[in-house]
């Protein structure tokens, strides 16, 4: 399979290319001069990008990504459709037991064939995060300790993992040591911690901050806490979400202008309302309203976005952003973080042929997974 007469991403250096994106055995192949067959996929006026990876999502089209039997086809679908190639369900803050039954279901759903999105790993939001600044969230009142973090991470059976902490938490620094040891990527967040707190954090190995300035202590200028460590670490990833009801247009701009494309994650933080508009939802246990796009638990607090990574990712093209920057947002760095990137991410050579072919606007014309079409717009239909 091939894609030809599109303006392709090239990975190697982050440019947009004029040539045909060669495809064999699942894997990107070569970038070769324009021209072809028929039986190619005609991207001409197009462009052709790496597919998103959502490394903050828990679940869409009525599947929740929590539950401990759930099957994630129909969500998986929804997801390639709107250009999102790779997702790493999230399991909320939940006690042990039932955090351990979600997560042998996110393994048993990875490896079902699908034809839809790609499961490459697992986000564990808590259990171990501040108890006043919980979100949505019903954290369980159990200890931080090194020993419940290697078990969450044996858990886990091997898939990449991340797991969100915070710094306050009873010995955070000692269990985040031991997720690093365990290989699981640390994200600091729904926290109050100190300045001071969060860099001895990131001294442990803390790598990423979990939806910037939600569920954080605000930034106030004589102690700066979480906000001022993760906005100003160079050695700090911050996800963004970027539904414009998370976060104003100003605070994507600021948070742009401080860490720059290389930085941020781009992240949907969406839920099981996600994808079906307007109404009410059961979450969990407890009761979500959605209306005019805007999602609320039953005390009035925002929990979780109704919209896919790709109505983000339009709204910073909106705000100026160039497409390529927000593909390293939204496909190279999510990668990164799960220790993926040589294997997918970016349009390079033996990385896999996971693919988005759009128009100027994000508007999607097809999606590729593994080199496979799981999706194709109407429109572009023959």
């Amino acid at each position: 399979m091939n894609i030809r007469n599109g303006w392709v991403l090239r990975g190697e250096d982050n440019r947009f290319v004029s040539a045909k994106l060669c495809v064999a055995e699942g894997k990107i192949a070569a970038f070769s001069a324009q021209g072809g067959s028929e039986e190619d996929f005609d991207a001409t006026g197009l462009y052709v990008i790496p597919g998103f990876i959502d490394t903050h999502n828990h679940g869409s089209v009525d599947v929740e990504f929590a539950e401990a039997d759930e099957d994630f086809e129909k969500a998986r679908r929804w997801l390639a459709a709107q250009g999102i190639t790779g997702v790493a369900p999230t399991i909320r803050a939940m006690p042990l037991e039932e955090i351990e039954a979600a997560q042998r279901n996110v393994r048993r759903e990875a490896g079902k064939a699908s034809r839809g999105a790609k499961i490459l790993g697992m986000h564990l939001e808590g259990p171990f995060i501040s108890y006043h600044r919980s979100g949505a969230m019903v954290p369980p009142r159990i200890d931080c300790t090194p020993e419940s973090v290697r078990r969450l991470a044996a858990a886990g059976g091997g898939l990449p993992m991340l797991m969100t902490m915070a710094p306050e938490r009873e010995n955070a620094l000692a269990a985040i040591r031991a997720a690093k040891e365990c290989g699981v990527a640390v994200s600091l967040g729904h926290s109050e911690a100190t300045y001071e707190q969060c860099e001895e954090a990131i001294e442990a190995g803390a790598v990423r901050a979990t939806h910037v300035f939600n569920a954080m202590k605000p930034l106030y200028h004589r102690e700066t806490g979480i906000l001022g460590a993760v906005l100003t670490d160079d050695r700090v990833t911050c996800e963004m979400i970027c539904d414009l009801v998370h976060l104003d247009a100003a605070i994507l701009r600021l948070i742009y202008r401080q860490k720059g494309p290389d930085r941020i994650t781009l992240i949907s933080d969406s839920g099981r309302m996600s994808g079906l508009g307007d109404g009410e939802y059961m979450v969990g246990g407890g009761l979500r309203t959605v209306k005019d796009g805007v999602c609320l638990n039953q005390e009035g607090r925002i929990a979780g976005s109704c919209v896919s990574m790709l109505a983000g990712a339009k709204n910073l093209l909106k705000l100026g952003i160039p497409l390529e920057e927000i593909s390293l947002m939204g496909a190279r760095n999510p990668a990164r973080a799960l220790g993926i990137e040589a294997l997918t991410g970016s349009l390079e050579i033996g990385k896999a042929a996971d693919i988005v072919v759009c128009d100027g606007k994000l508007d999607i014309k097809a999606v590729f997974v593994n080199g496979n079409r799981v999706f194709q717009a109407e429109a572009e239909r023959v």
